[in-house]
């Protein structure tokens, strides 16, 4: 497979997302959860991942809202970290939480 062909599987597996992933990004936005209490973003991004066919860890390493996902064998290995907790004062009103 040359570089062209593999260009266009990303973008179109990338752009079949699209829509589901803002809908997801948004859910966690409006959420706007403190730190170690993000229990309804770390929900949602652990059902998206299985149904993904992600095998999730959830909590993970004695992390109540730490997710682990994994899926397949071998290499290549990739890693992803996301903090999704929201920030004080970046809220809609002053001294409110929010996401900066």
């Amino acid at each position: 497979m040359n570089a062209k062909t593999k260009k266009r599987r990303v973008e179109s597996a990338v752009s079949a997302e699209a829509r589901t992933a803002r809908a997801l990004a948004l859910k966690i936005h409006g959420w706007a959860e403190r730190p170690f209490r993000e229990v309804n973003s770390a929900n949602a991004i652990g059902e998206y991942l299985a149904a993904n066919g992600f095998n999730v860890e959830f909590p993970f390493k004695k992390i109540p809202t730490a997710v682990r996902a994994t899926w397949g064998k071998g290499k290549p290995a990739i890693g992803l970290l996301g903090e999704y907790d929201a920030l004080p004062n970046c809220g809609p009103e002053e001294a409110e939480w929010g996401h900066g």
